[in-house]
């Protein structure tokens, strides 16, 4: 049996996603032009809502990358968040999309060891998405299988954060 992924998002991490669709066709994946056709859809980039008709056009659903350890820390810029309060752990997550934002059940999450000093884009680059990717591998994997993880986010532990304001700018 064929599996079908659509990749959409950002064009503004074009390199990310192409390691997604690759992990992808590593996986056993064809890609798919639109989200009807894919049995699921991956956005390693979204700064934007989906229309409910586009995540739920696949048909396991929209997986949807997001830079901390979903339910702490929805919003924008997680990891700025997090290297400015000089947390230690985070973690690369993909969720299913929903209507809230960053609010989908949890499919796949791998701890992220921030060091002390680092910028939120060299944690980016060398933390976050290569543990991403190995989380992509898991969720696909699944979804494969016909056991695709949706692990409900606790409410109580959510936390949200707008975008990041430089203090003193």
């Amino acid at each position: 049996m064929r599996a079908y992924v659509h990749a959409c998002g950002d064009a503004s991490a074009e390199a990310f996603r192409a390691r997604c669709e690759s992990i992808a066709r590593e996986t056993g994946f064809t890609a798919a032009v639109e989200p009807s056709d894919a049995d699921v859809a991956i956005a390693p980039m979204l700064s934007r809502r989906l229309p409910r008709a586009q995540y739920e056009a696949p048909r396991c659903g929209t997986l949807v990358f997001h830079p901390s350890a979903l339910p702490y820390r929805r919003g924008p810029d997680a990891i700025r968040h997090a290297v400015a309060a000089g947390e230690r752990v985070s973690a690369a997550t993909w969720f299913w999309c929903s209507d809230g934002l960053d609010e989908g059940d949890v499919c796949e999450q791998e701890v992220v060891v921030l060091r002390p000093g680092e910028s939120a884009g060299r944690a980016y680059h060398t933390r976050f998405v290569p543990a991403g990717l190995r989380a992509l591998r898991r969720a696909l994997e699944g979804v494969l299988a016909g056991t695709p993880r949706k692990a409900p986010q606790d409410p109580s532990l959510a936390t949200y954060d707008g975008r990041f304001v430089r203090e003193g700018v």
